[in-house]
Parts: C-alpha cells; structure tokens; sequence
C-alpha cells in the first residue's frame, strides 16, 4: 500500500498531533504521581512528629478542575461560587457569575459563556459527545443571559439577552434566540426552538406570548443586577486558600487536648 505525495504530509500531522497528545497526558500522569508521593511524605513526617492532624476531615473541594490538558478559561472579573465546579473545557467571559452548587461540565465537549452571564444555584450546564439533532455538540451560552436556579441545560444554545427560569430543561440542539425567554419549569426538548422575542412554556414548551418592549428592556437590567450582585459576594472571599489557617487551629486545639 502506498500513500500518495498530496496525502503524505496528513498522515504525518495526525502522527504528530496524536504524539503530542498522548506526551500531554504523559506529563498530566507524571505530576499527578509527584503530587501524591509529595502529600505521602508529608503524612508520614507528621506520623514521626507523632502529629495525626492530617486525618481531619477538611473539604478538598475545587471549583476548578483540570481534566487532563483541558481546563477552564476564566476572566479575572468572574465569580465562582466557593462550592460551584467548573470542569475541564470551560470558558467563561468578562463579569459572567457561577452561583452557589453550580457545576457547568465541559468535559465531552466545550462550554462557552458569554460576558455579563449568569448560571443560578444548583444549576448544571453540560456538554454532549455527540448531538442526535446534527447541529454541534458544544454548550453555548451568550452574553447577558439569565440561567436560573436548579436548571439542566445539555449541548444547547442559548443566544444573548435570553432568560432560562427557574428549573428548566433544555435538551441537546435545543435553541433559545435573542430576547427569548423559557418559563419556569419548563421543558425545552432537544431540538426545540424558542423564537426571538417569545415566551415559551410547559412540558414540551409552547408558545406563550410575545415580549412586550418593556420586558425587553429589563432582560438587560437583570443582567446587570445579577453581575453587581456577583461583584458584593466576590468582595467576602479571599483570592487564596486560608485552609492552613485552620489546619493550625486544629492542631493547636489538639495540642490543649
């Protein structure tokens, strides 16, 4: 069997690009190990100073997390939450919120969000390998869109100036247009369509009613509510861990024992 000349310098590039990811996930593999022999050393040093603090039960909790040589892309202006997660191939725009057990998933494919965006509590945004409507498998999510709490949105699109409300689901290819709006509770099933400037409701959503010009207006100035929000709430926590802090408490607590 013989390549041709045209179909030679491909076969060399997908050669080096799958080399090159599998020396990444080598490297990946590597600090993971120096990581762990370097937390195992520090365990059994405080064993021989007879110091067992190390078995308290401190949260480890992350609100990034690398998977592999995907990581999430953040601007210094966004708030996550302390007990949000944001996981692998994620990238959040300029003064967008993650709220209180938020996860937003990247981990199949990548999740996009806009700027001045909001993802509400115990919502979760994930991503899908394959998308069974044709269009992309990627989660998009525009600018000055509102996501409310306990919402489930999987490889959809939302567009800028949309509002998801509270609880609602909206499945793989589904699509949200500008100054579009799901009621709460709603289920927005995969393929499903919410038109520009219409309100959208039930399970399967249907059309509602369209937005009245004043409710366009004020999707932009909850938008910019909930982002100053987010800034008062970025204000109480600490750009670094203080977990230390109270692994020193404990063990000064310990030594009074």
């Amino acid at each position: 069997f013989f390549f041709s000349k045209s179909y030679a310098p491909q076969v060399c590039a997908a050669h080096y690009g799958c080399r090159l990811g599998a020396m990444k996930r080598v490297l990946v593999g590597v600090g993971k190990a120096l990581r762990d022999t370097g937390q195992a050393v520090e365990r059994m040093g405080m064993r021989a100073q007879d110091n067992w603090i190390f078995q308290e039960k401190i949260c480890r909790h992350r609100a990034l997390m690398n998977l592999f040589d995907q990581r999430p892309k953040l601007r210094p202006s966004v708030f996550v939450a302390p007990n949000a997660s944001l996981i692998g191939n994620v990238s959040v725009m300029d003064e967008s919120s993650i709220w209180y057990g938020a996860v937003v998933r990247g981990d199949q494919s990548p999740v996009d969000i806009g700027g001045k965006s909001s993802i509400g509590d115990r919502s979760v945004v994930l991503s899908a390998s394959v998308n069974p409507t044709g269009f992309a498998a990627k989660t998009s999510i525009g600018d000055w869109v509102t996501v409310g709490q306990g919402c489930v949105l999987r490889g959809c699109t939302v567009d800028n100036f949309a509002v998801v409300g509270d609880g609602c689901v909206i499945g793989e290819g589904a699509l949200v247009e500008t100054h579009g709006m799901l009621e709460a509770g709603s289920v927005l099933p995969a393929g499903g369509l919410v038109p520009r400037g219409e309100v959208h409701g039930g399970n399967p959503a249907a059309f509602v009613r369209k937005l009245e010009k004043d409710e366009i207006a004020a999707i932009e100035k909850k938008a910019e509510d909930v982002s100053m929000s987010a800034k008062k709430h970025a204000d109480e926590f600490l750009a670094y861990s203080n977990t230390y802090q109270l692994r020193e408490q404990l063990g000064t607590a310990a030594g009074k024992i």
